[in-house]
């Protein structure tokens, strides 16, 4: 016998069918299977079906050989035709000799089916008849066992309790990743069991309160642009350098509003810890990020800033041409072709900064496009924007949160970087990823909402 129980599989159920034509009993079916005989038996009661009839309005247990004509007497709507065969009148309610169909007495005892019964082929109006079929039988164990793992296994309250924390962070923009981590302690499901619920719709949940369920307006594709910068700052020597360095590499890009705004943000995404940093350009150009790289490079240490500008990423975009005053910014020696710091990614190749692109997703869940006018937009709010973007945690860092992980790698000097840029940890319950935590903020320092982008007639 085997010792660890398993379920019974298809090829299993059909021996089973076989034997039960033969004849076998359930003990002889059970040793060919080298399985226990209460689980053969446990598997034909459970699955076995009812076979199809053509059931009779009497359902009389003599219709197949009932001769009887004219019961009805004078009044028989057709003479001479057998009664069992009349669709006017039912046999029950006239017929003395009507006899109402039992159970055979096979299917209360083993094998408690009719698969070896010689009447099982003919008497199709015959009721109360039942077969094990093997593929029928093994759609039943799928079913009954897929049934089992639906809904939600924890008491009601609980439940109640679960979805309503879910549906609230759901209202916060946060991810079902970010809801099974940050409130581990009070619901302790698994993020899959959180998309399952929504899937599902309990508690009023839906897909449409994911932001990544929702259809994306379709991009516009202009022709390529040929790359100027210089080869040794290229993708391809990018990919040359020690793994170390590219893994610890600084993504860098930025993000606009309407086209008719002047201001723009330069982002800066860590490899290394997936701290994510939006630095406000007063325009966008190669002059203005230089002095936006410079001034920042005046709030970290000489550590931070080694590591962070070590090695920067970005694309092609017009705000980045000066390769050589970006460089500088970034410390590069006079020589930069032995030594860059700088590297461009390949023209229309968006991928190759992945992680920068991916984190600009979680800033646009505040910052919309095409919502707010970023002309209006000023430090404090991006410090707003950083805080809550960085406090979530991220699978990658093992449920730890960018902020969290930054501060544990630099310490002191760490904290005193975020500080300045006026980035903080907040608390679980404090995490907004939705536009309208901006103008909660601002109320806070007794300023206007943000300027929305006024809609077209």
């Amino acid at each position: 016998m085997a010792k660890d129980y398993k379920q019974l599989t298809l090829k299993e159920r059909i021996e089973i069918e076989n034997g039960l034509d033969r004849g076998d009993s359930i003990r002889e079916i059970a040793r060919t299977l080298e399985r226990s005989t209460s689980t053969i038996a446990r598997e034909i009661k459970q699955n076995k079906t009812r076979q199809a009839y053509k059931a009779k309005k009497g359902d009389c247990r003599q219709a197949n050989w009932c001769m009887r004509s004219q019961i009805c007497g004078t009044s028989c709507f057709y003479p001479g035709a057998r009664c069992a065969e009349c669709d006017k009148v039912d046999c029950k309610s006239v017929c003395p000799e009507y006899r109402l169909q039992n159970t055979c007495d096979i299917l209360t005892r083993s094998p408690w089916v009719c698969n070896v019964c010689h009447k099982r082929r003919y008497g199709r109006n015959r009721a109360n008849r039942y077969i094990y079929d093997a593929k029928i039988a093994d759609k039943l164990s799928s079913a009954r066992k897929s049934e089992c793992r639906s809904g939600i296994d924890m008491d009601q309250q609980r439940a109640q309790s679960a979805l309503a924390q879910i549906k609230e962070g759901l209202s916060r923009g946060l991810s079902p990743y970010e809801i099974s981590v940050l409130y581990q302690d009070t619901l302790g499901v698994h993020r899959s069991t959180i998309y399952r619920w929504i899937e599902a719709g309990y508690g009023n949940l839906s897909n449409l309160e994911l932001e990544r369920k929702v259809g994306f307006k379709q991009r516009k594709h202009h022709s390529l642009k040929s790359s100027t910068h210089s080869r040794w700052r290229s993708y391809s020597a990018f990919c040359k350098l020690a793994r170390a360095i590219k893994d610890s590499a600084t993504e860098m890009d930025t993000l606009i509003g309407r086209r008719a705004d002047t201001q723009a943000l330069l982002t800066l995404y860590s490899r290394s810890s997936h701290l994510q940093l939006v630095l406000l350009l007063s325009e966008k150009t190669p002059t203005e990020v230089t002095r936006v790289l410079k001034a920042l490079k005046k709030l970290a240490s000489k550590k931070i800033i080694e590591d962070l500008f070590r090695c920067v990423l970005t694309d092609n975009g017009e705000e980045f041409a000066d390769e050589s005053e970006i460089g500088r910014a970034l410390g590069e020696k006079a020589r930069p072709q032995t030594n860059p710091h700088l590297y461009y990614c390949d023209v229309r190749a968006s991928q190759q900064k992945a992680g920068c692109e991916k984190n600009h997703s979680e800033v646009r869940q505040i910052l919309r496009k095409g919502v707010f006018v970023f002309d209006d937009l000023d430090t404090w709010d991006l410090s707003v924007v950083m805080s809550h973007v960085n406090s979530t945690p991220r699978d990658a860092l093992c449920g730890l949160s960018p902020i969290q992980l930054f501060c544990a790698a630099y310490g002191k000097q760490g904290q005193e970087f975020l500080e300045a840029l006026g980035i903080e940890q907040l608390g679980r319950d404090q995490i907004v990823l939705k536009p309208f935590i901006l103008d909660r903020e601002r109320a806070k320092r007794g300023k206007e909402p943000l300027k929305r982008v006024e809609k077209r007639a």
